[in-house]
């Protein structure tokens, strides 16, 4: 069993997927629940933008300087799509997507001097689970 069957590679991703799992389920409730679809996406557009300026200040791309610039993104996206909820519940949803689109365009133009810039992108964009480690 042990030659077909190595933790050492399965246990990160599998940890992983499970902090993936645990976060979701509670956004995907309050997506449903408010029928705004694109306030995971656009959350996930300013973590994204996060990485980048952290990337940009010469960090680690697996540091935990990096990991706590997209957290803290996250955060303040989350805090922003939250106001928009408060002072302008009537045009929320129009606010969250240009907040989407605005986080892309920032994450484009940032990217956009470096030669390997669409690569990582398309890294930062696809979250590759499989390749996670410690």
């Amino acid at each position: 069993m042990n030659e077909w069957f190595d933790w050492s590679i399965v246990a990160p991703p599998f940890v992983a997927g499970l902090l993936v799992l645990s976060t979701h389920v509670l956004l995907g409730r309050e997506v449903l629940k408010r029928g705004i679809i694109f306030i995971d996406l656009a959350i996930a557009q300013i973590a994204v933008l996060g990485v980048i300026v952290a990337q940009l200040a010469g960090w680690s791309e697996s540091g935990w300087e990096t990991q706590v610039a997209a957290l803290l993104a996250a955060l303040s996206g989350a805090m922003l799509l939250y106001s928009f909820e408060h002072f302008w519940p009537s045009q929320q949803e129009a606010l969250i997507g240009i907040s989407f689109v605005l986080a892309a365009s920032g994450g484009l133009l940032l990217s956009a001097n470096n030669p390997h810039g669409a690569e990582h992108l398309q890294e930062l964009l696809t979250g590759q689970l499989l390749w996670v480690r410690w």
